[in-house]
């Protein structure tokens, strides 16, 4: 497949793409400076060098050396341009990039480079796949020298593996790229330039391409690691304070790279902080330049599974509303839990039912949840309300599809009935950094919303406000007090039974706020893995044809065999470049890209993960 199905990178890519400073980060302007300024210092550098040496302004030696680090420096734009991240200008873009990989890769061309690069962020660390994997563990025979001839590496690598996964249109640029890099050699070299063409360019291509591959490549993924399996531990942080560092440009944060990859190599530090810092609790491991990475923490199968856990508190707090704290018997909790997760609960009577997390105390290893016991519902709450103190039930690893934001400037906070308990967490999460906030409690009486006294009476009563029904049935929130002031700087939480959320959220926009400025809360079910695809046809409308989707294919994968040119950019279903509407068909949406309402809509998906979950798609193609 072209994704990690791994439900630890699904969950963080969603956390991260759904903060609302990534559309900022991701945003590719027409001129991007720090590209225009690579691009014109690898190229200046380059071409200044050769006319001082001829005019012997410069000994050769100086010569080489500049060029060297021209074709180093040209490397960055080339390779940010095969994720679309120099202009957002298609044409401008690949332009840029095959003109200043002409230094690096005589005769390349964006077709190509974006074939190799892309199969290797999808497939990292899989032989056959991964047309990489020959930088991390090159042959003893050749040792780093090997690294100089990373062209050569990739055609071995087509001929091998490629030629029976790639499409015959990035076949026929690979040839152009091979036929145009022997037609310049030979002829350069049977001209009377021949010994400048070799000392130029020949010597300095092939010294700066050894770098590169050394810096961009060997050094970044650990041996026998990948990205389907350990996404986090198959790429590295090189670690240091060095001005040298700032040189990798970027890639010295390499997952940043492999997670987002359409992200420009200068705003990757600033991903650091999307979803609260989410990352920097993934067990990156980190290395130097020389050395390679110590006790690289790898997930286990173990780690999704459900825990014994023993009920030592139940309480009532609210009409048909119980409270429940759990600790752990055996197994250690994990150390953070964010505001607004959730766990699965595992009941005896083969039901998994998700809660949210009121609060949890690292120091007992305890959860604490609340619910509702609905007389109508489907059992689960029910058979809760049934537990009584001592015994033991199965707890799985806290999710959260539901991230407080917390570098918003001010958040608004609704919630129905026992749609309080995750906005309560919330609620204290802010109080806790000082973030403006109000929390708004809203049910038919007192009594239906759990913890009412206790917050009116307690350190959030300042910002809390309690709404009961009026006599016609109405909830007394005033809407136009509450909501009358949207802001993109500001967030709205809701949470509640299903209709109360979708009146709200309507509420809302009507009002002027943002969809992506409304979060409410909702249990994801996980990403289905490779054996649950299945074969599908996807009709093209502009021209009718049929194009089947295999298993093992993604939907972008079988246009392009198809002959058809579809841009893309990520593969990871988090920046949108190869979005497609949607005419017919139900999508089984699997992009970290469009909002639950967007996928709702079900009038457009991301071609390079989302699948159909029936046997056709019609797209507007």
């Amino acid at each position: 497949m072209s994704y990690t199905s791994n439900p630890t990178a699904r969950a963080v890519l969603n956390k991260i793409v759904h903060d609302p400073r990534y559309s900022d980060v991701m945003h590719i302007p027409l001129v991007s400076i720090p590209q225009f300024i690579l691009v014109a210092f690898s190229l200046g550098s380059f071409s200044l060098s050769c006319i001082a040496y001829l005019n012997g302004a410069i000994p050769l030696g100086l010569a080489i050396l500049i060029n060297v680090v021209a074709v180093y420096v040209s490397f960055t734009p080339m390779h940010d341009a095969s994720h679309r991240a120099v202009s957002s200008n298609p044409r401008l873009n690949d332009f840029i990039g095959t003109l200043t990989g002409q230094l690096l890769l005589p005769g390349v061309n964006m077709t190509t480079f974006r074939a190799i690069h892309m199969d290797h962020h999808r497939f990292t660390g899989e032989e056959g796949r991964d047309p990489d994997t020959g930088f991390v563990t090159p042959p003893k025979w050749a040792g780093v020298f090997y690294l100089m001839f990373a062209d050569f590496h990739w055609v071995h690598w087509y001929l091998r593996y490629g030629r029976k996964i790639w499409s015959r249109h990035v076949a026929t640029w690979l040839f152009i790229m091979l036929a145009s890099v022997v037609i310049s050699h030979v002829a350069f070299l049977m001209s009377p330039w021949w010994k400048e063409f070799l000392l130029l360019y020949v010597i300095p291509q092939r010294l700066g391409l050894g770098i590169v591959a050394y810096v961009f490549a060997h050094i970044q993924h650990p041996e026998g690691l990948t990205w389907e399996n350990e996404p986090f531990q198959s790429t590295v942080y090189v670690r240091g304070n060095s001005p040298w560092r700032r040189l990798m440009f970027g890639q010295e944060e390499h997952t940043i790279h492999h997670l987002l990859p359409h992200i420009p190599w200068f705003k990757y530090r600033r991903v650091w902080d999307l979803a609260n810092g989410t990352l920097r609790n993934q067990n990156i491991p980190s290395r130097g330049w020389f050395e390679g990475p110590k006790n690289i923490i790898t997930p286990k199968p173990s780690d999704n599974e459900p825990v014994d856990m023993r009920v030592v508190e139940i309480n009532d707090v609210a009409e048909n509303i119980k409270t429940f704290t759990f600790e752990a018997i055996n197994s250690p909790l994990p150390g953070i839990v964010e505001a607004g997760a959730h766990i699965d609960v595992h009941l005896n009577n083969g039901m998994v039912r998700q809660y949210s997390l009121i609060s949890y105390d690292a120091e007992k290893g305890r959860y604490h949840i609340a619910v509702k016991c609905e007389p109508n519902g489907r059992g689960g709450s029910a058979a809760m309300h049934k537990l009584v103190q001592g015994d033991i039930i199965k707890l799985g690893p806290v999710r959260n599809n539901f991230v407080l934001y917390e570098n918003a400037k001010k958040f608004i906070l609704i919630s129905g009935g026992i749609g309080l308990t995750p906005l309560l967490s919330m609620a204290n999460r802010l109080h806790e950094i000082s973030k403006p906030f109000e929390l708004h409690m809203c049910g038919r009486y007192k009594n239906a919303i759990p913890f009412a006294d206790e917050i009116l009476g307690g350190a959030l009563a300042k910002q809390a406000a309690l709404h009961l029904d009026t006599e016609n049935g109405r909830n007394s929130i005033d809407l136009d007090a509450v909501l009358g002031n949207p802001s993109s700087q500001s967030l709205v939480y809701i949470c509640g039974p299903q209709g109360f959320m979708d009146w709200l959220k309507n509420e809302a926009l009507k009002r002027g706020w943002k969809d992506e400025n409304i979060r409410i809360e909702s249990f994801s079910a996980p990403i289905a893995k490779d054996e649950e695809n299945h074969h599908f046809s996807v009709k093209l409308a502009k021209t009718g044809q049929v194009i089947q989707v295999d298993p093992k294919q993604t939907v972008l994968d079988a246009l392009h065999h198809a002959g058809l040119d579809v841009p893309y950019a990520c593969m990871q279903g988090t920046c949108g470049t190869c979005a497609a509407p949607v005419l017919s068909g139900e999508v089984d949406h699997r992009d970290a890209y469009f909002s639950d309402s967007e996928k709702a809509a079900n009038n457009v998906m991301c071609l390079c993960v989302s699948r159909a979950k029936g046997e056709e798609l019609t797209v507007d193609i």
